[in-house]
């Protein structure tokens, strides 16, 4: 269940709080205490007790995670190629799902491990008994059926077919280190295990759910570090490769912008107060407009676009325009009160920006008068451009802020956002 949280939060919300946490989590957890009800206890894929492996091992399974991660970015691109590879074939597109279905059959009729779901598979592979003749065909003739399928537009998933992928090529690269350094314990269920959750990182990018997921479904706790070295390098190696996932990219094609990052929102980090920089012009709502004209002409430092207005108690009435106020349309004798229209809405000084925004997008409103903390009476009036300001100054100091920025591909390095290193030298080099 924890697993199925944080894929659904990865891969489907992309986003961490507690309204997509708490229904998800409850979900979760009733499918789980169904599951225990109609099915027996024990992990989903079983496979050999798992030792705690050596730093050593450890080193060599964060390698396997490198190499999976390339893999892992290379078969994004290829199942993508041919989905394009399709689109060019002249024949019509309700030809391609029989195109697909063909080649997936005559696979399956030389290969039938590659046909079904393929749990089977994925438990054979953990059990570290599979000869590697068969692991082979298995990698290799499974992702051609599956990526044919996808790319044909036949219907068909993603987790077991990377799963079954990554753990053959686990196993694979588990037994070619066990071969060169046979004085390291390299366990090949091990292996496997991490050649699937490596994979499946690289490819959807979910970390978290990766790593939890291995351990979940097998019940292998020892297996937590080599799972976490191997699944980061995978996820790092996929982030500077690809700009979106296996999952994600299709959703680009078609127009549809989807986050990559947990960035925090700094206008939900940022209070009212902290950004207000126009003290409120309080006029009496009893005051008639040719004495506000007249005192905003011989106080012309005090004219603003927006003016707060009050009763003699000093509770907020509502605001007027700097053009409404000398709008020739309007007699001179009028009160100030008959000049508002809308409906007087503020904020308080202590909420965040977010709650402005909103407001003020709400109400169709260009101003937001902003009352203290102590007296609730207006202190000052909140603008777009009050907002619009401190956004881009905290955004442009957020990014010079980052120490060290890797660009996808060019991999550049920069130091406080200004500073590009071409080369490092080190102290006793210089």
């Amino acid at each position: 269940p924890i697993a199925a949280i944080f894929l659904a939060i990865e891969l489907l919300l992309f986003e961490f709080s507690p309204r997509s946490i708490i229904p998800v989590a409850l979900a979760c957890i009733t499918g789980a205490a169904g599951h225990h009800l109609l099915f027996p206890g024990g992990p989903v894929f079983s496979m050999p007790v798992i030792e705690m492996p050596g730093n050593s091992a450890l080193a060599i399974y964060s390698a396997m995670g490198i190499l999976i991660g390339f893999l892992s970015a290379g078969i994004t691109k290829l199942v993508y190629w041919i989905e394009d590879a399709f689109e060019k074939l002249p024949v019509h597109w309700m030809w391609w799902p029989m195109i697909g279905g063909l080649a997936v059959g005559l696979v399956g009729f030389f290969a039938p491990r590659t046909l079904g779901v393929g749990y089977e598979n994925i438990t054979q592979l953990l059990s570290g008994n599979t000869a590697i003749t068969v692991v082979a065909s298995l990698c290799i003739l499974k992702f051609i059926s599956w990526a044919i399928a996808l790319g044909s537009g036949t219907s068909g998933g993603t987790l077991a077919p990377l799963l079954t992928i990554g753990g053959a090529t686990g196993v694979l690269l588990g037994s070619l280190a066990h071969w060169l350094f046979p004085n390291i314990t390299i366990a090949v269920p091990l292996a496997a295990l991490v050649g699937m959750s490596a994979m499946f990182a690289g490819a959807s990018r979910a970390l978290l759910t990766s790593i939890i997921f291995a351990i979940e479904t097998t019940g292998q706790s020892n297996a937590l570090l080599p799972l976490l070295a191997a699944c980061l390098a995978s996820y790092g190696i996929s982030y500077l490769l690809m700009k979106n996932t296996i999952m994600t990219e299709k959703i680009a094609r078609r127009g549809v912008a989807t986050p990559h990052t947990y960035e925090p929102d700094i206008l939900n980090n940022l209070t009212v107060k902290q950004v207000l920089k126009e003290e409120a012009v309080i006029i009496s709502h009893l005051a008639t407009l040719a004495e506000v004209r007249e005192w905003l002409m011989k106080n012309r430092k005090q004219q603003q676009n927006f003016y707060v207005v009050a009763d003699d108690d000093g509770i907020f009435k509502g605001i007027v325009s700097s053009s409404n106020l000398f709008s020739l349309h309007h007699s001179p004798n009028v009160s100030i009160a008959s000049l508002i229209k809308r409906k007087a809405f503020t904020i308080g000084a202590d909420d965040n920006l977010k709650t402005a925004v909103e407001m003020m997008a709400r109400e169709n409103l260009d101003v937001l008068p902003v009352r203290g903390t102590e007296d609730n009476k207006i202190i000052g009036v909140l603008t777009y451009g009050d907002i619009l300001s401190v956004y881009r100054h905290r955004l442009e100091e957020h990014e010079e802020n980052i120490s060290i920025s890797l660009k996808r591909r060019t991999l550049k390095i920069f130091l406080h956002g200004r500073k590009k290193l071409s080369v490092l030298k080190t102290s006793g080099q210089q």
